[in-house]
């Protein structure tokens, strides 16, 4: 952002010492000192408005963040509970999901990010019984590796009771969705 302050506008050497000094001269000078903290006003608040918080949460609303290292960072697990059915796996949620089943459960989806970007959620699922399936949509393409999953119907079975990691990942906006699994049983 370039700033629209203009300290060039302000006559330093006004008024001169030992003269008469014209009032124009004087109302100049006013002049260009307000203009410039008025725009020193707007700046301010345009940097408070729009700065990266470090004691708070930031938005960067879809702006691409370019050559950062991050290190010991984070990642927000969202608990969904004990439950079943109608499930919605909304990313903006966070990336890591749980949930423990009581009942058989349908899978959506919600909140992926724009096409040309990559959403990701890892659900992390603790199955009480092995009755207990995942009904996924059909946009999900389901990798050769899930347990469970024949590729021919969109019910995941899993082979026993336990916990098991799933990853979701969308290139599109949640036009198509990848399922591949990464790992079984946590007992």
């Amino acid at each position: 952002m370039a700033s629209k302050i203009v300290p060039g506008n302000i006559d330093g050497t006004f008024p001169k010492a030992g003269q008469d000094n014209s009032s124009q001269g004087f109302r100049d000078n006013f002049s260009a000192i307000n203009t410039n903290f008025t725009e020193a006003v707007t700046e301010i608040e345009a940097l408070q408005t729009n700065k990266a918080n470090l004691d708070a949460s930031s938005d960067f609303a879809d702006n691409e963040v370019t050559r950062a290292k991050f290190k010991d960072t984070s990642e927000t697990i969202y608990a969904h509970g004990t439950t079943g059915g109608a499930i919605a796996l909304n990313h903006g949620n966070g990336h890591y999901q749980t949930i423990t089943s009581n009942a058989s459960m349908t899978l959506s989806f919600t909140n992926w990010p724009t096409t040309g970007t990559l959403g990701r959620i890892v659900l992390d699922i603790t199955f009480a019984l092995v009755a207990h399936t995942i009904t996924i949509p059909s946009a999900v393409i389901v990798s050769g590796g899930v347990a469970g999953g024949d590729g021919s119907s969109d019910t995941i079975t899993c082979p026993t009771s336990g916990r098991y990691l799933y990853e979701f990942l969308t290139p599109d906006g949640g036009t198509t969705i990848l399922m591949n699994q990464l790992g079984n049983n946590y007992n």
